[in-house]
């Protein structure tokens, strides 16, 4: 039905669109595993075909269109669109990004309605955005003021447009639609992210198994490490910053909700694949939240902080989603190094963690502070008293 839709859409002669396929085939094959054409080459699958090339052009013809009209029509704000309901195109969304169900870049690319190859990639960018990796665009003060400068903001959409094309053009093609949507999640943009990297071999002389023992929330807050949310939702902003007696771990803003575990399962699944060689950037970031959520107490503390947003349920069951996902997780051991190595650093100042220890304990709240200022007001006014009573004046 969606393959129709698109077909109609583009204007173009489906016969000239399917021999593309069918030219570039045999490439199109090696992307597949030989298991997987084992079970589409079986005798009785080919009756209609005179061969597995010829069958399997016709499903990538399908599949390719049916993919090629949900990047381009997929929106949660207008389901009608896509003729179905809002909760019927979130599990078609979850879908389009499952392991099992990629397609290769070079098969969108060939079907894609015109020859912009920046187009079809800033397509995919825009279906993207909508996952809870995205990191959300803050709300301009002009935009508080719709319809005042609507001549105003068309232009300059139009000119934000023109230039993320322009970009895309220069851009890497990514294998997959995944793979495309991984990028996007690990993409580098802080300062302190080159930072962590540039000081890898400085910290690489540390003790390495002293840095893999995280402590959990409650333990860091109890020897002065406050939390902060980073202005980002990617994993590669997480930062760690020391004061005189306190220190700071900021991490990106996380939702979750009942997509949440078979995201990080699919992504982690798929940076397991043995012929991917990458940096295990996902499964080192669910590790690393893992080791920080013990119990719901650190749930609730990341909520509070504004860096968790639960739409999934009770805090202990955030807490059980991260326990699961990360299981039998092995990260990358320089991800996160330097972070961890000032975390360790900080946690065996006993100066610093005794110091903290006490604010946390006698001054953990509005209330122990106005009850301790109170008894030192006492102590003072009653010093003052008895001094006058031994030295009245004269």
């Amino acid at each position: 039905m969606w393959a129709l839709k698109y077909i109609e859409n583009i204007n173009l002669n489906p016969q000239n669109l399917h021999k593309k396929i069918a030219d570039n085939i045999v490439e199109l094959k090696g992307y597949f595993a030989d298991d997987v054409l084992a079970l589409t080459s079986t005798k009785e699958s080919l009756e209609d075909f005179t061969s597995l090339e010829e069958k399997l052009s016709w499903m990538l013809f399908v599949d390719g269109c049916s993919l090629l009209h949900i990047l381009e029509h997929a929106d949660l704000r207008k389901p009608e669109a896509m003729n179905i309901k809002v909760d019927q195109l979130v599990l078609v969304m979850m879908d389009a990004l499952l392991l099992e169900n990629q397609l290769p870049y070079l098969l969108l690319k060939l079907l894609w309605k015109n020859d912009s190859e920046a187009e079809l990639k800033y397509a995919m960018k825009e279906f993207l955005k909508c996952h809870h990796w995205a990191t959300p665009e803050k709300r301009s003060w002009r935009s508080r003021f719709q319809g005042h400068f609507e001549v105003h903001n068309q232009k300059k959409e139009e000119e934000q447009h023109r230039i993320s094309i322009q970009n895309e053009s220069e851009s890497e093609s990514p294998v997959h639609l995944l793979d495309l949507q991984r990028k996007i999640i690990l993409t580098k943009s802080s300062p302190k992210t080159k930072g962590n990297e540039a000081n890898i071999k400085n910290q690489g002389q540390a003790n390495s198994e002293e840095l893999m023992t995280y402590r959990n929330i409650q333990d860091l807050r109890a020897v002065g490490i406050k939390l902060k949310s980073s202005e980002t939702r990617r994993p590669t902003d997480i930062g760690f910053s020391e004061g005189w007696f306190a220190a700071k771990l900021t991490l990106p803003e996380i939702v979750v909700d009942d997509t949440t575990k078979s995201t990080f399962l699919n992504l982690i699944a798929y940076e397991m694949c043995p012929d991917f060689e990458n940096d295990y950037g996902i499964c080192s970031f669910a590790a690393f939240m893992d080791s920080l959520i013990d119990h719901p107490e650190d749930v609730k503390e990341l909520r509070s902080k504004g860096i968790l947003l639960n739409s999934l349920g009770s805090d202990e069951e955030v807490a059980d989603l991260f326990n699961v996902i990360s299981t039998d997780l092995v990260p990358n051991p320089s991800t996160y190094l330097e972070v961890r190595a000032k975390i360790h650093k900080h946690y065996c100042n006993k100066c610093k963690t005794l110091i903290a220890q006490g604010i946390h304990t006698y001054f953990n709240g509005p209330w122990a502070f106005i009850a301790f200022l109170a008894a030192f007001i006492a102590l003072v006014l009653t010093f003052v008293q008895t001094w006058f009573s031994i030295n009245p004046a004269s």
